[in-house]
């Protein structure tokens, strides 16, 4: 029998070849996350949203190319900014509100935090001479000219191109040091944890704080510092008059640190074979799922100092209402939480700089490396059951099966599909962005079959005076009201009755065999 060589292998290479951009691995036998992944590539002007098949629901364009920091917001908005420029765009990509830093006297750099107040949090390098230090204790020893602290300024946006600083915080008025009794700020650094010892180190750029986030419940603020292997928790429940001292606040304690964690030996109280973090970018809060309250972090140089690959940490940091415990002196706690650090698609997970992580509902992991524009999602058991390469980079998309460069991405968010800022907002499906992806199109006919009676079901009235129907027979409803109580439940039904509930605004979520959905409803 003749053969067609050629045939055979070019179709046996149609056959197996791997994508290389967008999603290039989805595994269907495993529940990932439901919900929509913001990006913005940081050599591109585009901002993306994609659901889990890759496809992009929403699109917006960002005035500064070098922005990094993105957050989709409760309201429906999308805050932007980078180092010199802040803007706020509509789900329309109208731009509502844009700011030049330097209308407020200084420049950003790395983070920003929103708050739900509508204001945010920035991060600023806060630089001081070698003189003027000297003046505070710095050792004589100390190399360069300057040194740079760290500021936490609050902006509360004002009309359409303006601004206030509301809140400020500098860890200046922190400080402790060892080195010269007679000037200001001595002390025992081990006796003093709520202080930061400015004699750690030799690095101009002492602290390099690259991420920072809000906890609303508690009103504090965790940072991260890289370049001393730390993660710091402050109070903003403080005036700013309060924030320079040691008193005042819930807490009790100014602007002193709360909690720290990583690296103990910047406060005398272990060595360098007590770190437990280095480089680390990300840290936050977890809002939701089984770690909700504990904190996460993306750990650029792994476990202990290995330098070619990266690790993820959720920490329970052992509080009481926002008050934290140490142990003979040291903060707790001893080790971590949950870890994972492993291969994605034959590749060790690794990033040296930026990267991100984010817990979400089910406990799964969302990872991002920026460096290489990969973004994967991974269960609590360690599982790899998604992953998506960036496919964009300086304007530009790339051909599936090209390899991309460039396409990293400063942080990758997913938001549940009952996000409060997706209410009322109609999804822009554009489709995939590369030019052709089976394992997205394998992805989309699996959701047009096996979602199709949960992707259309719908309620009306709403609002609504009692009777809430739906345009199909549902399996279970659940409702809850604004706090997060269930306050009714109903199985097997096409409408639930409202009329004993108070007036006001209400979540309905909607079950289906192993699919859900959530409403937000309201009673008038």
């Amino acid at each position: 029998m003749k053969i067609n060589l050629l045939f055979f292998f070019l179709a046996f290479n149609v056959i197996v070849a791997q994508e290389t951009i967008g999603l290039v691995y989805n595994d269907v036998n495993k529940m990932n996350s439901e919900g929509y992944t913001l990006f913005k590539p940081t050599t591109d002007n585009r901002v993306f949203l994609i659901n889990n098949c890759g496809e992009v629901v929403n699109q917006w364009d960002s005035t500064d190319q070098s922005t990094s920091n993105i957050y989709f917001l409760e309201n429906g908005t999308l805050l932007l900014s980078s180092g010199t420029y802040a803007e706020i765009r509509d789900w329309n990509n109208n731009i509502l509100w844009s700011l030049s830093y330097v209308e407020l006297g200084f420049a950003t750099h790395h983070d920003i935090a929103p708050l739900p107040n509508g204001n945010f949090l920035v991060t600023v390098r806060d630089v001081y001479s070698k003189n003027e230090m000297l003046a505070e204790g710095l050792d004589i020893s100390f190399p360069d000219d300057n040194l740079e602290l760290e500021r936490i300024v609050e902006i509360e946006p004002v009309g359409v191109d303006s601004a206030n600083v509301v809140w400020e915080w500098k860890i200046f008025d922190h400080l402790v040091q060892d080195f010269d009794n007679s000037k200001p700020n001595y002390g025992v650094v081990a006796n003093n944890p709520q202080l930061l010892d400015f004699n750690y180190g030799t690095s101009s750029n002492l602290i390099h704080a690259n991420a920072i986030n809000y906890n609303e419940d508690l009103d504090q603020i965790v940072f991260s510092a890289r370049n001393l292997n730390e993660i710091y928790i402050i109070d903003h429940s403080t005036t700013t008059l309060e924030a320079s001292t040691h008193v005042g606040g819930i807490y009790g304690k100014g602007g002193d640190i709360l909690w720290r964690w990583g690296n103990p030996e910047v406060y005398d109280k272990g060595t360098a074979l007590d770190r437990k973090l280095r480089g680390q970018h990300d840290v936050k809060w977890i809002s939701e799922g089984p770690y909700q309250g504990k904190i996460s972090v993306f750990n650029n140089v792994g476990y202990g100092n290995d330098l070619m690959a990266s690790s993820v940490h959720v920490i329970d940091q052992n509080d009481t209402d926002g008050f934290y415990n140490l142990n003979s002196g040291r903060f707790l706690p001893n080790n971590y939480f949950w870890s994972w650090d492993g291969s994605i698609n034959n590749t060790v997970m690794h990033g040296g700089k930026k990267c991100g992580l984010q817990m979400m509902s089910k406990g799964n992991a969302l990872i991002n490396e920026s460096a290489k524009g990969r973004i994967t999602e991974v269960d609590n058991m360690g599982n790899v059951i998604w992953v998506y390469i960036i496919p964009v980079a300086n304007n530009s998309d790339f051909s599936q099966f090209s390899q991309p460069v460039t396409n990293e991405a400063f942080r990758a968010t997913r938001y549940s599909v009952d996000f409060s800022g997706f209410d009322g907002v109609t999804f822009n499906n554009t489709g995939i962005i590369e030019d052709v992806n089976s394992i997205s199109t394998d992805c989309i006919n699996r959701l047009s079959v096996d979602d199709s009676y949960i992707v259309n079901l719908n309620v009306y009235p709403n609002p609504t005076k009692d009777i809430l129907n739906f345009t199909q027979r549902i399996d279970e409803i659940k409702v809850y009201d604004i706090s997060g109580k269930i306050v009714l439940n109903k199985s097997n039904s096409e409408f639930i009755n409202l009329e004993k509930l108070s007036n006001g605004l209400y979540l309905v979520r909607v079950s289906e065999e192993e699919k859900s959905k959530t409403f937000r409803i309201s009673k008038k």
